[in-house]
């Protein structure tokens, strides 16, 4: 339940859960800005689509594996291509922003769903024609798709699809818009496989555009798309019809903005997000219900048009990562460890467990620290361990939520022997490319490193400039064939530190 983003004394060891429910897999959670890069792990999967909004005046921004490296599309913003900048990369168990505003900027929390392919969602991609087009190879009759061009265009608008949405066949709207009408040739027929395209001035057919979406198939208990008709008192409506809590929700009518929520705003508070460059406001998505659905509330999500439906998409059962921890760091004084963490964010989070071992393998707890609980804003915390004695120690922090969900995560070591130069940790161990190395250094200076073969043979040779403390070296063993490889470290006095890694194609 925990994502750990930075620490300064580091041994590796993150637990990741991934779960799957009604053969759809995806989480959400939400982080605080650094306005450079920010890596988000511990989702179990590598993200087909991702879907980030800031609380602030910042668009929604959204992105599939198909796009070209580095690239995603604005969803708040009338006719623009793919731009760098945003989300960067899709990683092997999360995702990494860049430094633009709309997922990274300084101090601003921003709320996130990522999506893995399944059963019942499919991602893609297909080029344009400048006539309708039949995209096919979902698997199943899509009931929503979110579907966007590279194409700085009305042609390449980013477009909510929906089964639901008003009583024609060309069922859509765009993402930014109050109107539908210019959505409302985004489809001409859903099929067994997928669906075909219209052909109006703003459907998604450009010739020789490239179009990207995400489709979605209703599983009942888990996706849902319907429509519900509010009552005309302008009074709170409970939609029940999804007979689940969603996770994430979408809700449209006729001429009012589209609006979503993500659980991991879901709070307490009456909030909702624009897919536009609007902060978070109220008045529209009242809450999530557990066991029912959603309450909106007597404005624009809960107005009545003409009699005319007003359309949701609702999905449940993803994994939460509900609390964001932004450092752990272990400091020796004296003979005691003084333990340090942060968070930026916290839903429903019990207490933290501190857990210790002196060979890095068998933990025990040694104290439990109360958490914030719910906090939109940094929380800091600290923990004593007295004298635990000479040696490594290694620590583990493991959280709980109020319903009793735990996860435990990345291990930290100090050593209480200042003399003592050791590796505590190579990253990622086995590797296909590049690896960071960690160690303790007491005196700082030039220490000697080589990779050799297990015949003794040296590969790579270097002199790395070393502080006193914690330092860190990048290395890649991209060259060497599959196989075992020892690294050795050598500090200024001829002590040698080796550690063994595994090479992987």
């Amino acid at each position: 339940m925990i994502k750990l983003i930075n620490s300064t004394f580091i041994l590796f060891l993150i637990l990741v859960a991934q779960q799957t429910i009604s053969a759809q897999t995806y989480a959400y959670g939400n982080y605080t800005g650094n306005g450079v890069s920010k890596a988000i792990t511990g989702l179990g999967f590598s993200p087909e689509a991702i879907i980030i909004k800031s609380n602030g005046a910042y668009e929604a921004v959204f992105r599939t594996s198909n796009m070209a490296a580095g690239k995603s599309k604005a969803l708040g913003t009338n006719s623009v291509a793919l731009a760098s900048g945003q989300i960067t990369s899709l990683d092997a168990d999360g995702f990494t922003v860049g430094s633009g505003n709309s997922t990274n900027a300084a101090a601003t929390q921003y709320n996130w769903i990522a999506f893995n392919e399944s059963t019942n969602i499919h991602v893609g991609t297909y080029t344009g024609t400048g006539a309708a087009v039949t995209i096919s190879g979902c698997g199943f009759q899509p009931e929503a798709a979110l579907v966007c061009g590279d194409v700085a265009s009305s042609h390449g608008n980013a477009g909510w699809l929906s089964a639901y949405m008003g009583a024609g066949s060309n069922e859509g709207f765009i993402t930014y818009t109050t109107s539908t009408t210019a959505g409302q040739d985004f489809v001409n027929t859903y099929n067994a496989d997928g669906w075909q395209t219209g052909n109006g001035g703003t459907t998604p057919c450009q010739n020789g555009t490239v179009y990207y979406y995400i489709a979605f198939n209703e599983s009942g208990t888990t996706i849902k798309d319907n429509s519900y008709t509010p009552g005309n008192d302008g009074s709170d409506y409970a939609v029940t019809d999804p007979g689940f809590k969603p996770d994430f929700l979408i809700v449209k009518h006729q001429n009012a903005t589209p609006m979503m929520r993500i659980a991991s705003y879901s709070d307490g508070t009456d909030r909702s997000l624009y897919f536009t460059a609007t902060a978070a406001t109220t008045g529209h998505i009242k809450s999530m219900d557990a066991g029912a659905g959603f309450t909106v509330t007597n404005l624009s999500a809960n107005v009545r048009v003409a009699n005319n439906p007003h359309m949701y998409f609702a999905m449940s059962g993803g994994t939460s990562l509900p609390v964001q921890m932004t450092s752990f760091e272990a400091v020796k004084e004296g003979q005691d460890v003084i333990l340090s963490w942060q968070t930026a964010s916290e839903i429903n989070s019990s207490y933290f467990d501190i857990l210790h071992s002196t060979d890095g393998v068998n933990f025990e707890p040694i104290g439990k620290v109360d958490a914030a609980g719910n906090a939109n804003h940094w929380s800091n915390y600290t923990f004593t361990h007295e004298s635990p004695g000479d040696g490594i120690h290694y620590y583990q922090l493991s959280q709980y939520d109020n319903d009793g969900a735990n996860e435990k995560f990345k291990v930290i070591a100090v050593n209480i022997n200042s003399a003592l130069n050791a590796i505590t940790q190579l990253f990622p161990n086995p590797s296909s490319n590049n690896i960071s190395l960690y160690y303790n250094s007491s005196s700082g200076g030039t220490y000697k490193l080589t990779i050799n073969d297990i015949n003794g043979n040296a590969l790579y040779f270097a002199h790395i400039p070393s502080m006193i403390g914690e330092n860190k070296f990048r290395l890649t063993v991209e060259p060497y064939e599959e196989g075992t490889y020892f690294i050795n470290l050598t500090d200024p006095n001829g002590t040698v530190s080796s550690v063994k890694v595994q090479k992987r194609n």
